[in-house]
């Protein structure tokens, strides 16, 4: 499968509001300051994605198939906001989407190591991290909300072909 990051567009943010049908999903993927139940603003909004670098995953017939953000975080090109469409859920797009974003974002923040938060019972994405090689680690800041999220690192080393 021909898969590429490309900048999200307004009208991908759109399908992807479709992803998150109920709260609980929307808090699983946008953390406890995203507003639920959304509009197309206020998820514009929340999403911060015209002011973090945020990339669609698309097939050569521009589907979109995933969505992911990437930013500095402790000098770590830290994930956010990953998601898989749930029609191509199971299919090996997660770790192409994780590969594709680490590389492109280590490149641009020239960080050696990448970042994640996972919620602590999402256990199909801790699986996927850590088989790319995200390991457990303390985060170093208070936590507040993060305290029902796992924080995991890895080399960057990792994701280079």
């Amino acid at each position: 499968m021909n898969l590429r990051l490309e900048p999200a567009t307004d009208s991908q943010l759109k399908i992807l509001m479709t992803w998150l049908p109920d709260h609980r999903q929307c808090l699983q993927w946008g953390g406890p300051q995203f507003r639920y139940p959304f509009t197309e603003q206020t998820f514009f909004e929340d999403c911060r994605w015209r002011d973090l670098p945020s990339h669609a995953l698309v097939n050569a017939e521009r589907e979109l198939l995933g969505f992911g953000q990437y930013y500095d975080r402790l000098g770590r090109c830290h994930l956010g906001r990953l998601i898989v469409s749930p029609q191509h859920r199971g299919a090996g797009l997660g770790k192409a989407l994780v590969t594709k974003l680490v590389q492109q974002g280590c490149g641009q923040l020239d960080a050696r190591e990448c970042s994640l938060f996972v919620l602590k019972d999402n256990i199909p994405a801790q699986r996927l991290y850590e088989k790319l090689g995200f390991r457990k680690a303390e985060y170093p800041e208070p936590h507040g909300w993060l305290s029902g999220c796992n924080y995991m690192i890895a080399p960057s080393e990792k994701f280079i072909a």
